[in-house]
């Protein structure tokens, strides 16, 4: 079923309530699994550009709270699987770890997911459609330009370095050269935005009716039900989650942590 760009917010700001307002990892767990299912059977994302976007984005953070969490985790009464000098892994320090890491790679799962298969007017209309300000809906939209703008002026910048002899086929040379391609993709990225603002504000921007959508989506009660109904269950299972009415195991309990 299509969705209507507004539906799209609404489930993607659920995923996020329900990733971080359970404490069981299980539901970040969940919602990756579900993110990349996604991913693989829409029209609109290519999966690995999505893959690759996770990779990079929460690969680091595995690193990072795996040698934090997972060797120095604090308390004396940690119960302890292995130790290296100053560094012990325990269960705890392991279960913090996979938790974080798990809330981490779901969130950048579902915003990669909603970033490649959509794009700014379909971002604009739907939070358009949300009731929300004018002026965010554009912040937003224009913030989402953003992307393959980065993408075009990177791309140019290392085939004119390319033209110029240098060897942009090796990570040093990337590296090195990419001070300066970041400041002048600001540059440029703060001059469209300047430009757009300008051109905006003497259009009456603001000041005219809401503008009407750009292209048709579907619409009807089986959009609007299915927003109303995703809120409705993700504020049911993270009050019940507070309340301790949800028998969902905590990562401890996965990895077999005694109380003793």
């Amino acid at each position: 079923m299509r969705l209507h760009p507004a539906t799209e917010l609404v489930l993607l700001g659920c995923a996020l309530l329900l990733v971080y307002g359970i404490p069981s990892p299980l539901v970040p767990a969940a919602v990756l699994l579900c993110a990349a299912a996604a991913a693989a059977v829409s029209p609109r994302v290519r999966f690995r550009s999505w893959l690759l976007s996770l990779l990079v984005l929460a690969g680091p953070m595995l690193v990072m709270v795996g040698i934090i969490q997972g060797l120095f985790y604090p308390g004396e009464q940690a119960q302890v699987l292995a130790e290296f000098g100053p560094a012990a892994v325990t269960v705890e320090g392991l279960a913090l770890a996979v938790q974080l890491w798990l809330r981490v790679a779901a969130m950048v799962a579902v915003c990669a997911l909603f970033a490649f298969g959509s794009d700014p007017s379909r971002a604009f209309d739907g939070l358009l459609a949300l009731r929300a300000p004018l002026s965010l809906a554009y912040v937003c939209a224009a913030a989402m330009t953003l992307i393959p703008l980065a993408q075009h002026r990177v791309r140019s910048a290392l085939a004119a370095r390319a033209a110029r002899g240098w060897d942009t086929d090796r990570l040093l040379v990337r590296l090195r050269l990419l001070t300066g391609v970041l400041a002048g993709l600001l540059v440029t990225a703060i001059t469209q935005l300047d430009q757009r603002h300008d051109a905006l504000t003497q259009r009456g921007f603001g000041e005219t009716p809401r503008p009407t959508p750009a292209q048709l989506y579907p619409r009807g009660p089986a959009q609007r039900g299915l927003r109303w109904g995703a809120v409705a269950v993700s504020v049911l299972l993270v009050c019940a989650s507070l309340a301790g009415l949800l028998p969902l195991p905590a990562a401890t309990d996965l990895m077999g942590a005694s109380d003793a």
